[in-house]
């Protein structure tokens, strides 16, 4: 009798299909093939030039392509919506941004999909000064004297930014409800189309992060007011705080990594300690201080918290300057 049923048992095994590998096993193999990064901005801008950076470090440690793909429109809408849509299997990330994430579901009620509770964190990979610049031809050397000239001339002078919605975008709003000044908004698609319209005097100013405008400011070609940021940074002592004029105004930039929702947490803990392994080397570190970025890594559940937070601050600044984009 026993040797019927272990028979029985024995054909079982072989016509069940077998288990499938565990989420521990999945990670342990990753990758075993490319993987695709999301960039949700033109290429050349602050958040397509550390992706591309982190891209060719993940490359190097692991041995696979990491292809970056730039996914543009809509202010990241359109690559966040291919990010929640992707499969679940940690093959598919996003170079994301505040736009990308707390700002869009700030600012958008009827999103086919929810930018925050439909990714997973990943890691913070970096911070980015968030600077004032003018075109040098405009009568102003800092903060004082350009508020004073858009107070002269309410409406007559010109902001660019990365797009409606964007970071640029809400950062430019929060200095005109600061300041108190009439200022017309001038969109473009990505911080890359941006800078070119400042530079050709299309528009008269502008916020940007250091990695994606430092290099024309430093050629001469544009003139920074001030530094968006509670301090002066270490490494550009010279350039105030827009802080030191309008206490209390601060505004910092930020890039992560995020996976679509529902990504086994081992793979995504895998992706973030590397994340983190990059940010501690020294080379990395500086390579991003060089373009103006600041690398802070952090764990998934530091990056939740973190995106939180900043949903928050956004959130108010939409509401004050009742911009709707729906």
């Amino acid at each position: 009798m026993r040797e019927r049923i272990a028979a029985f048992a024995f054909m079982l095994g072989a016509l069940w299909p077998q288990a499938p590998a565990t989420a521990q096993d999945a990670a342990a193999n990753y990758p075993e093939r490319s993987i695709k990064l999301i960039v949700p901005f033109p290429a050349g801008g602050a958040v397509d030039i550390v992706a591309r950076a982190i891209a060719v470090r993940l490359n190097m440690a692991w041995k696979q392509a990491i292809i970056v793909e730039n996914v543009t429109g809509a202010s990241g809408m359109i690559a966040a919506q291919a990010l929640v849509r992707s499969p679940k299997d940690g093959y598919t990330l996003m170079a994301a941004a505040g736009t990308t994430t707390s700002i869009l579901k700030a600012l958008r009620s009827n999103l086919p999909f929810d930018p925050i509770s439909d990714v997973s964190p990943v890691s913070l990979a970096v911070t980015f000064p968030t600077i004032l610049v003018v075109r040098p031809d405009l009568p102003v050397k800092n903060v004082t004297e350009l508020v004073a000239l858009l107070k002269a001339n309410p409406g007559k002078y010109t902001y660019g930014s990365s797009g409606v919605g964007s970071s640029l975008h809400l950062t430019a709003e929060l200095f005109r409800l600061t300041t108190s000044t009439d200022i017309l908004h001038v969109p473009f698609r990505g911080s890359a189309p941006a800078v070119a319209a400042l530079l050709g005097g299309h528009v008269d100013m502008s916020f940007d992060a250091m990695p994606s405008i430092w290099a024309v400011v430093k050629a001469g070609n544009l003139r920074p007011l001030g530094v968006a940021g509670p301090a002066r940074l270490r490494f550009v002592p010279d350039l105030p705080s827009i802080a030191e004029t309008l206490p209390g105004f601060e505004v910092t930039a930020w890039e992560g990594v995020l996976a679509p929702a529902g990504t086994p947490k081992a793979i995504v803990a895998k992706i973030s300690a590397e994340i983190q392994r990059i940010g501690q080397d020294p080379e990395f570190v500086k390579s991003m201080l060089d373009v103006g970025a600041v690398v802070g890594t952090s764990t998934p559940e530091e990056f939740e918290a973190f995106v939180a937070s900043d949903y928050v601050k956004w959130q108010q600044v939409i509401s004050k300057a009742e911009i709707k984009v729906d």
